[in-house]
């Protein structure tokens, strides 16, 4: 049966949502005690709570429960944080993975997949792109890697993905953790068998391991784990469910663990974070997707990107995009059924012919978007071509629909084709590669007649069309750094915009994906090659080498705007060191000591950093040591405290760097230090969060090449706005949405805020203003009763750019005296709310380093 095909260029990671939680749900993490011990005292006190996970794995690494709290009270999280077993306790919060929408390949047109390169199997673009072509010609395959995969499951009945799971096999180890229901926020329930029914991990799995005639994987040899951690269809996975697939990665063996998973945050001490970088310190490499939420601008890192040691992946684009059509024919005069593909939409051509209205206007087909000529007749049994551009596709449809057509053929005005979406009653609609409406077009202006048949059937057709536009060059969907703790992220960035690979058979068997969740597979397949490599030279390796390693060999890339290059090269908080470039990463007879070097801001400014040039080669060499500069980017908008979304300002404006010594001679096996001094660039605008960098180049001899990139911001961060008062933000309301007056009585008051910047602590509390002596809890500069409940909130992301994301909070006449403390109810009277959000770089002891806001005085009857 043939499968309806679906195209995405973007988000194939979370959405860009503010971190959300699961009701109820905890970790602890417990030192002293295991599990069971932890349940059975919380039955001895009383506390109801259902075991979730475990989170060992029989490793070191970390030692807790995830639970939900049945009466999840402020007295019973304090009863339970009160026992001196539990080191943190932490909610339960959940990271998205949207449903993979993609063009998905029968199994029957796989013979087809080598056209998806323009040509030859060595000549894969993203294999060039990344230089991993020339380890395959060198016979680097991965083969005894172990490669543990944290997503959807791999379908590894897949004859590209060996057709088997367990020992011997492509897909040898791993375990699915939650059970094909499981949807982020219920209790996991896991079995042994790992297999893929959403999509995601699938597609992963191929990019690192694939084998077939006409496609292969980066490290086609590798041993694959699958770690199932999303149900069916993939909504939402817990941090608890993260953490128990790493750990048991690890426990497993893994040579490296990849998860192309993700979500807002820029801060390192989310418990996932945390847990990743004690794998990382323990010895095991992890590679994390950087995150799609490029439109939100800088400083929006995504979870556990950011995290310290892992390394992060941002997304480049495929010099040829992969087009997969379904097949249909066309025939005029003396041409008969001659093949041509095009794309499904809405509706169903089904299997039928039509002929083919061509409306041409000054010697093109019409747009359509001041309607169709005038004198055509009825259309209701014939299939309308309109060009597409200049107007919406609905408005196209609707004037088809207007002349009796109930089926649109759209010829593409860009190369390739894509999906179309229409909600004209009764409507079809597909759409043709230029190319097929050019020729439609000639025949049409030469008289001739068009009949087009189509197959609910047919198979479908893969080419590829080559990507002029943005080919080789950022995606513009890759989440941009620094984080909120201003370390730069990503590292390194690698093909992952429309990437061809397996897909579950069940869906199709092939499709082509975009996202840093395709870039990431890549990388770890690179880490194969090289883990393998250092194997056979019995060389041991840690994860710092490969950071290092894969950031400074990496290409720097021109800027592109979504639709033309730039002059300058993108900043280093878009690409890191740029596109990873494997042969150099796995030959370099260079080394330095650090990946990146991180200037902070203006109030924490390093004025100098240093860095080690180690010869790992057999000759003495002479290096060379030039500064190459990339785009200042501003963070926010003109006049404004808000991010701007992309693209954002560029300005060439560079910092002045100068390199001591700039001429080294090292011997063999020997190191030398490098200072950096660097002098900010000038003339920006410090209000505007203008964040610079660059690299520094390493040549040796005109052969070896490396590049650390530097990274810093032209302000100082404390005094940057956090809380987005510029769009009426914190407003109090009632429970109908409306701003609450002063001094009415509010059944139930909502207060919500929005956040510009990431705040590491927000905290709201309440003053009593009919009973000042009751406001016994000092905070800072103001007399109050006490926090709502669950406040202080800590590791807070920016809020998105979109109108409808804030944050909100319902006064329920309940406070606490004191974090953790148990909640008690208000008397009725008048009070008001403060609202507090630490600054960044704010200490959170300090009441000046956070911005303030009260709100109207309210009455609570």
């Amino acid at each position: 049966m043939h499968l309806k095909t679906f195209l995405t260029f973007v988000g194939l990671l979370s959405p860009a949502l503010a971190q959300r939680i699961v009701p109820g749900a905890y970790i602890a993490e417990i030192k002293g005690t295991n599990t069971n011990g932890f349940l059975s005292k919380a039955r001895t006190n009383g506390v109801k709570i259902r075991h979730r996970m475990t989170l060992n794995q029989e490793t070191s690494i970390f030692n807790g429960v995830s639970f939900d709290l049945e009466d999840d009270t402020p007295e019973n999280r304090a009863k339970i944080n009160s026992w001196g077993e539990v080191v943190e306790l932490s909610p339960v919060r959940l990271y998205d993975a949207a449903a993979p929408v993609a063009k998905q390949v029968t199994r029957d047109v796989a013979k087809l997949i080598s056209k998806r390169a323009g040509g030859p199997l060595d000549n894969y673009p993203p294999h060039v792109q990344g230089g991993v072509d020339r380890l395959h010609a060198e016979g680097l395959s991965g083969k005894g890697i172990k490669i543990a995969v944290i997503d959807t499951g791999i379908d590894y009945t897949h004859p590209s993905l060996g057709g088997k799971f367990g020992p011997g096999n492509k897909v040898a180890f791993g375990t699915d953790l939650v059970g094909d229901r499981y949807n982020g926020n219920n209790t996991p329930v896991p079995d042994d068998d790992p297999i893929d029914c959403a999509g995601h991990g699938t597609h992963v799995a191929g990019i690192i391991a694939a084998v077939d005639k006409d496609f292969i994987g980066v490290a086609p040899e590798v041993i694959l784990g699958a770690y199932k951690v999303f149900g069916c269809p993939s909504v939402s996975v817990g941090n608890d469910v993260l953490i128990s697939a790493f750990l048991q990665a690890q426990a497993d063996g893994a040579d490296l663990i990849t998860a192309s998973i993700g979500g807002p945050s820029g801060w390192t001490e989310d418990p996932w974070a945390k847990v990743v970088t004690r794998i990382v310190n323990a010895g095991t490499p992890c590679s994390i997707a950087a995150g799609n939420e490029g439109a939100e601008g800088l400083f929006y890192a995504s979870g556990a990107a950011d995290a310290i040691g892992a390394i992060g992946v941002g997304s480049v684009n495929n010099l040829n995009s992969p087009v997969v059509l379904t097949a249909a024919k066309f025939s005029s005069g003396d041409i008969k059924d001659k093949e041509f593909g095009y794309t499904p939409g809405t509706g169903s051509f089904g299997t039928k012919s039509y002929e083919l209205y061509v409306p041409v206007v000054d010697g093109q087909i019409t747009d359509a978007c001041a309607g169709l000529p005038a004198d055509v007749g009825d259309l209701k049994d014939k299939m309308v071509v309109i060009l597409r551009g200049t107007c919406t596709f609905e408005a196209k449809a609707s004037a088809a629909a207007a002349k009796g057509a109930l089926n649109v053929m759209l010829v593409n005005n860009v190369p390739g084709a894509v999906d179309v979406t229409v909600t004209a009653p009764g409507v079809s609609v597909g759409m043709v590669t230029p190319e097929t409406g050019a020729e439609w077009l000639k025949i049409v202006v030469e008289k001739g007649t068009i009949s087009a048949s189509f197959n609910e059937e047919a198979a479908g057709i893969i080419t590829a069309v080559p990507n002029p536009l943005s080919g080789g060059t950022m995606s513009v969907f890759s989440s941009w750094g620094p984080t909120n703790e201003m370390y730069q992220r990503p590292h390194i960035s690698a093909p992952g915009g429309n990437i061809l690979s397996t897909y579950p058979l069940i869906f199709g068997g092939y499709a082509v994906l975009s996202g840093t969740s395709m870039a990431t597979p890549y990388v770890a397949g690179v880490i194969g090659l090289y883990l393998q490599k250092a194997k056979a030279e019995g060389r041991k390796v840690t994860p710092a080498e490969l950071r290092v390693g894969l950031t400074t060999t990496g290409r720097p890339l021109v800027f592109n705007d979504g639709a033309k290059n730039s002059t300058f090269l993108a900043p280093v908080a878009q690409q890191g060191g740029g596109i990873v470039d494997a042969y150099k990463f796995l030959h370099s007879k260079t080394s330095v000591d650090t990946e990146l070097l991180e200037f902070n801001d203006t109030q924490h400014f390093r004025e100098s950093m240093s860095f080690k040039i180690t010869n790992n080669g057999d000759k003495q060499a002479t290096y060379k040591l030039t500064e190459i500069p990339g785009a200042t980017a501003y963070t926010t908008k003109e006049g404004s405290t808000l991010a701007q979304a992309f693209p954002p300002t560029m300005l060439e404006s560079y910092a002045d760097v100068k390199i001591s010594p700039n001429v080294l001679n090292i011997k063999p096996g020997q190191s030398k230090r490098v200072v950096v001094r660097l002098t900010r660039p000038a003339g920006l605008d410090a209000a505007r969060i203008p964040v610079y960098g660059g690299w520094i180049e390493i040549s040796s001899n005109g052969v070896d090449r490396l590049r650390i990139p530097y990274m810093g911001v032209a302000t100082a961060m404390k005094k940057a706005t956090v809380t987005n008062f510029e769009e009426g933000y914190p407003v109090l309301r009632n429970f109908k949405s409306e701003t609450a007056p002063a001094n009415s009585t509010v059944s139930r008051p909502i207060l919500e805020w929005a956040l510009a910047l990431g705040s590491a602590v927000v905290r709201i509390d309440v003053v009593s203003v009919s009973n000042k002596e009751a406001n016994d809890v000092p905070v800072f500069t103001d007399n109050t009763i006490g926090s709502l409940p669950g406040f202080p909130n800590y590791w807070n992301p920016r809020t998105p750019l979109g109108p409808d994301d804030i944050n909100r909070v319902t006064f329920t006449g309940r406070i606490v005296k004191k974090e953790g403390d148990p909640s008690i109810r208000v008397p009725a009277g008048t009070y008001k709310l403060v609202y507090r959000a630490l600054k960044m770089t704010g200490r959170k002891n300090t009441g000046r380093d956070y911005e303030r806001w009260e709100s109207p005085n309210f009455i609570w009857a």
